[in-house]
């Protein structure tokens, strides 16, 4: 059987199988098991209507245009220790720089995990899911001098 192509957020993936659950749909997505999101679907011609965590969705139901997941109000990521409200789970380091009020052009984003540091120094349009209470620092690039 080929893979199903599924739209989520206007990213495209695939997945295997031909039933999802939306619990399914955050996993292949990146996200965790969560109750922070919203996650809906649109079948064509038809208003979206929302999907439960343990709720199925027959992939192979030819109506069904894309899903979309919204992160709930009370979701929200920390830069420099400031917290802010994310209206997407997709974001570039770029876009949470700027999100935080920082130059992009001068500086580079860190992702703080427990124990261990993600630098997006040299890709500051990597594609991060964003998980509520995800923690970054913004660091200054240092200016080189050409002699």
């Amino acid at each position: 059987m080929k893979p199903f192509d599924i739209l989520v957020n206007e990213k495209k993936f695939q997945y295997d199988a031909p039933n999802i659950s939306g619990e399914g749909l955050l996993i292949l997505v990146g996200l965790p098991h969560s109750l922070d999101y919203e996650i809906l679907f649109k079948l064509n011609h038809k208003e979206f209507e929302p999907i439960q965590l343990d709720e199925i969705v027959d992939l192979t139901n030819p109506e069904i245009e894309t899903f979309l997941i919204k992160p709930l109000p009370s979701t929200t990521i920390e830069v420099d220790d400031e917290r802010y409200p994310i209206a997407q789970i997709f974001m570039t380091p770029k876009e949470i720089l700027v999100l935080a009020g920082i130059k992009a052009d001068n500086h580079y984003l860190k992702q703080i995990q427990e124990h261990k540091e993600i630098t997006y120094k040299n890709d500051m349009d990597y594609t991060i899911a964003i998980v509520n209470k995800m923690k970054f620092v913004s660091c200054k690039l240092s200016s080189t001098t050409v002699s």
